[in-house]
C-alpha cells in the first residue's frame, strides 16, 4: 500500500491549530489525526475534503504522492493536451 504523505502538521503549525482543534473539526480522535500526520495511514476521502476546507487549500496542495514528482505530472498534462 503507498500511503499518501501530506502536510497537515506543517499547515497546523503555521496556522497556530492544535490537532485536538483540528481532529474535533473533522470529526475524528486527536490520535487518528496524529496517525495520518505521521503517515501510519491514508484519510478517508471524506477526512481529505475536511482538512481541504479546513484550510481553505486544493487536496492536492496538502495530499500527495512521493513516489510521483510534480515534473511527471506536468509531463502527463502535456502528452494528454
Amino acid at each position: 500500500m503507498v500511503v499518501l504523505y501530506n502536510k497537515i502538521k506543517y499547515l497546523r503549525k503555521i496556522n497556530n491549530v492544535s490537532q485536538q482543534e483540528l481532529a474535533e473539526f473533522l470529526e475524528i480522535e486527536r490520535t487518528s489525526l496524529s496517525k495520518i500526520e505521521n503517515m501510519h495511514y491514508n484519510p478517508s476521502a471524506r477526512v481529505m475534503t475536511r482538512v481541504a476546507d479546513y484550510f481553505e487549500k486544493p487536496i492536492g496542495e496538502i495530499f500527495f504522492n512521493s513516489i510521483v514528482s510534480f515534473d511527471d505530472t506536468e509531463n502527463k498534462k502535456e502528452c494528454i493536451s
